[in-house]
Parts: structure tokens; sequence; C-alpha cells
């Protein structure tokens, strides 16, 4: 597949989903907990998402890209629903975002340090056809994208070219050591291959042949072509390995990683191949999906060189600390005594709101219990005499009744720029302290995302951290808005009904004139959907965006006092 689509490097800086991108990514991010299993994960589709390739899983973010290029011409974004009644108006891009979603829950085992191993890259490359098989054995109707997205995006890169000779002419050279001819009669390949290239079709396709994702006769024509570069009993060797792959546990790096080397053994560490734009980059593998995992790998394309030049220029801040952070952690450490009695005080005050409440009743009955109201005693008899039958309740009482308040949702977006500096112990602090107290509130969701030149999570929702995240406060700019609209699509703080919806900003709200007029922007509109707003700075002359409320805090148990006491006023606003 052209470019990478398994990123282990978050510096890259994601496209923003804007208009009808931004609704089709909100309700893709919806569908994929049901493809993969998780409720984790952040979806973005856009045109030019997925950097460089059809789509893209970031296993340290949790996040996935799908690039709207992949969307058939004739569909109209405003008609896309994103859901999987509606895909099959798009089978191909809903295979991409399958096929991610298939990395997302099966892609667990761990890939070696230097990942630019011709082992490593073997690896990566098996992992392919693997998951999508498990996908399917768990999920049987993905199948029907899966092949859509297989056939359109990858198998045209390595089908032969019918209009190309069959025959080469007289005069043409004989080929370099390693390579052979196409046998008469078979069509050449659109592009010459090398015994690389032509394993990674094998890996890419006949594998997925193998796993039921493509059909026999689809991928003849490219089995021919193997084999007659790698020679058959190359490609029998290979399919061994393919086999074995697919029969590995999703979490088994040691046998991942020794059928990597019998890959690169057999086939040798030819990566340098060409394809039809004179690149054709074997995808990038999968990074450890676990906790803790960071950035490994670098963008393999020009394009990706480049942004990464870009993000490596430095700037300063006037006390001449370096500015040039990429928003990245900085390890984890336990948590403090102080830290665990603030999170289970939190988690108290959660659970105390999230219980149902009893709200006193008045009911009226024709008969006792109750107290009896001579008004309407008198219009009971009154009907009697009349002949008619007694309608007049004419006895009271007061019952107390179970008022069930709805699930809490409770985004925190923590600004990690060089003006945070100080305040980075006590923010880490309070997103391991939220999190883990909500946590243990049945029907709670909280995610906290950090933000700087990117913006990343640090917990997702439902998943309580073991150790408090640390980070470095060092970026040079605050992308606020990017935060907000990834708390927003995950948390579904602007979807009114079914749950109350809180987000807490901490920062000191020194950004761009930019992000603050579009920050104003959204947090009216989340203001106007019914999402409660804070805002927590470090200092009194910090400003805090409209139109959010601010406090002053300067310790993480007073901080998550001053959330616990905004979610029980948005859970009880009586």
């Amino acid at each position: 597949m052209p470019g990478e689509h398994i990123h282990t490097d978050p510096t890259i800086p994601a496209p923003t989903p804007e208009g009808q991108w931004l609704r089709i990514s909100a309700a893709m991010t919806r569908e994929v907990a049901t493809i993969s299993g998780r409720t984790d994960l952040v979806v973005t589709c856009a045109p030019g998402a997925g950097r460089g390739a059809p789509g893209v899983h970031i296993p340290a973010l949790g996040v996935i890209e799908v690039d709207a290029a992949s969307l058939p011409a004739d569909v109209d974004p405003t008609t896309v629903e994103g859901s999987a009644w509606d895909a099959k108006r798009y089978p191909a891009l809903w295979g991409v975002l399958t096929h991610e979603g298939a990395h997302a829950a099966h892609t667990r085992w761990r890939t070696p340090t230097d990942v630019h191993t011709a082992a490593g890259r073997a690896a990566m490359l098996l992992e392919e056809a693997r998951i999508e098989a498990a996908q399917i054995g768990r999920r049987a109707g993905d199948r029907r994208y899966l092949r859509s997205s297989a056939a359109t995006l990858i198998l045209p890169s390595f089908l032969p070219d019918p209009a190309e000779p069959s025959d080469p002419p007289a005069s043409t050279p004989a080929p370099p050591p390693g390579h052979s001819d196409p046998p008469t009669g078979t069509p050449a390949p659109p592009v010459p291959m090398t015994r690389a290239a032509a394993a990674q079709a094998a890996a890419l396709l006949l594998a997925r042949a193998d796993a039921g994702i493509l059909g026999p006769s689809e991928t003849a024509p490219v089995e021919a072509v193997c084999a007659s570069i790698l020679g058959a009993d190359d490609l029998a060797e290979l399919r061994r390995i393919w086999q074995a792959a697919g029969a590995t546990a999703d979490d088994d790096t040691a046998t991942m990683l020794r059928l990597g080397e019998q890959w690169a053994d057999l086939v040798g560490d030819d990566e340098a191949q060409e394809g039809k734009d004179g690149t054709l980059a074997v995808p990038a593998g999968p990074g450890a999906c676990g906790e803790g995992a960071g950035p490994t790998l670098e963008a393999a394309t020009p394009l990706g060189d480049a942004i990464a030049a870009t993000l490596d220029a430095i700037t300063a801040d006037p006390h001449g600390h370096s500015l040039d952070g990429k928003t990245l952690t900085a390890g984890t450490r336990p948590a403090t005594r102080t830290e665990r009695a603030a999170a289970g005080t939190l988690a108290r005050a959660l659970r105390r709101a999230a219980v149902p409440g009893r709200a006193p009743v008045t009911v009226t009955s024709p008969t006792p219990p109750g107290r009896l109201r001579m008004r309407g005693a008198l219009a009971a008899d009154a009907q009697r005499a009349a002949g008619a039958l007694p309608t007049a309740r004419p006895f009271t009482r007061t019952l107390h009744k179970k008022t069930p308040n709805p699930p809490l949702r409770l985004g925190i977006a923590v600004d990690v720029s060089g003006s945070m500096r100080k305040f980075a112990g006590p923010a880490a602090s309070t997103a391991w302290i939220t999190a883990t107290a909500a946590a243990t509130v049945p029907g709670t969701h909280t995610q906290t995302v950090i933000f700087g030149r990117h913006v990343r999570p640090l917990t997702h929702p439902g998943a309580a951290p073991a150790k408090v995240t640390k980070f470095e406060a060092d970026d040079g700019t605050e992308v606020f808005t990017q935060a907000v609209d990834l708390l927003t699509t995950t948390l579904g703080l602007d979807r009114p009904g079914g749950a109350t919806r809180l987000l807490v900003i901490i920062s000191d709200g020194k950004f761009r004139t930019t992000e603050k007029e579009q920050g104003e922007i959204r947090l009216r509109q989340l203001a106007a959907s019914g999402c409660h707003l804070l805002w927590i700075t470090r200092y009194e002359t910090d400003t805090p965006i409209p139109p959010a409320p601010g406090i002053t805090l300067a310790t993480p148990a007073q901080t998550a006092a001053a959330i616990a006491h905004a979610a029980l006023r948005a859970l009880r606003p009586s």
C-alpha cells in the first residue's frame, strides 16, 4: 500500500476536520468502537488525513485517520452518515476504517526497538493480513469492506497490466542476478519488481487470499508474477511464513519477530522499491499499543521529512527556556498519598451525585391513608347525594420517589505551552485524580488531553490510569480549538440529552488571537447545547475565554475539589 498506514510517530500534525467532515468523523468514532471493541479511539475522516496513506492508526494516541479521498466521486459528503448502515455506498472507505480498527483490536505485540531493521519491517508486513483474518474471525461481516479496500487500493498497484506485451522484445537485455522475466504468456507487472517488491505483493495480496479476504481468482495474476520473480520454492516458503503469522496470537511478539527474521533472510534486505510514483514504501508496522507507547517511527516520505524538519524549528521564551516541545509525555510515576486521597474524595462526591436521589411528590386518593381535606370530603358527599360516582380524592400524602441523575461526560484539556511550565505538575496530578475518580462511577466517562503544538490524549474514556503521566510544558504554541474539538467528538459534549456534560480547561488563556476567537465560538456553541464549562487558571491575572467561568487554584487537591463541585452542580442544578 503506498505510504505508511501504521504510525507510532505522533509528531506529524493531523488535518482538522471541518463542516461535514467533523460530523462524519464523530459518527465514525462511534462506529469504530463496535468494529474494534474499544471505546478509547478517535477517528478523523477528512481530505488529506491518513498522513500519506488511505488510513493510519497511531497507537500511542488511540487515533485513527482516514483519507476522504477513498470516498467515491459520485457520493456527496453531505449525504454520508458515517455509519454501518450507510457504508455500502462507500465500501472501500469503510474498509480502510475497518482495517485500522482491526489493528487497534488485534495488533498488541511490541515492535523491536529498531523498527527499521529488515526483520522488523517484515514482521510489520505480515501483520497486514494477520489482523484482517483475526477481524473476520470475530466479525465475519467485515470481510465485504476489507475486500473492497484491498481490491480498490492495493491490488491495482501490483496487478499486471494486460495492455503490456506478454513477450519481451528480442533486444531486451538479460535480467540482473536475482531477477527473472515472467514466463511466456504472463502479462508484465505495472512496474519492474525486485524480490522485495514481489514478496511485498505476496504478503499484501496472496496472504489476504489465504485469509479469505480476497478471492483466489483476483490474486492469480499477481501470484504468477511473484512465482516468476521469487521462484516456486521461495514463494512456497513465504506462504508457510505468512500462514504461520496468521495463526499467531495478537500479543505474541517473539513469534512475529522470529517470522520476520525468516522472511527477511529469505527475501533479502532490498527495501528500496520503486513504484509508479517513484516510491512504494512498505507499510510501517505497529508500535506498542499498551501503556507508555511513544514515538518510535518517523514519516518515511519526503513530505514527512519536511514536516519533521519544520517541527524541529526551535523557539525560546523570554526567560531563555527552549520551546521546541512536541506535546509529548515524559514518563509516569506512582500516585502520592495526597493524590490518592483526593481521588477518593472526588470519587465519593461523584458517586453521591450519580446515586438516584429522592424528591417529595404529593399524591391524592379517594381512601385512606393520608390527610383528609374537608373540601374534598364535602365534594365527595355531594356527588354521592346526587347519585353520581364520587370522583373527588380527599386524602393526600407525601411520597419520596427516586429521581435518577443522568450520567456524566467529563472532558479535561490541559495547556502544556511554555507559560504553563510551573503548573505542569499540578495539572498532571489533576488529570490523574479526575480520571481515576470518574472510572469508579458507573455511567461516567472522562478523557484528558494535553495541548500545545499538538493534541495528545492523556487518559481515555472508561480507563483508570495506573500511574500519573508526566509531561513537559515546553511547547511554543497552543492548538486549543483542536483540543476542544477532540473532546467534543469523543465524549459527545455537543449532543444534548442522555448525559450531563462538563468541559474543564486548565490554562492561563494566553493564546494567539485566532485561537481565542475560534475558541470562544466553540465554547459558546457548547454552552448553548447545555454543556457546562469550567476554566482553571494558575494566577488571578489569567483570563479565561468566555463564557467559561474561571477559578484560580494552586494545588491538585483544590483543583479536584473544584471539579467535583462543578460536576455536582451540573448533575444537580437545583
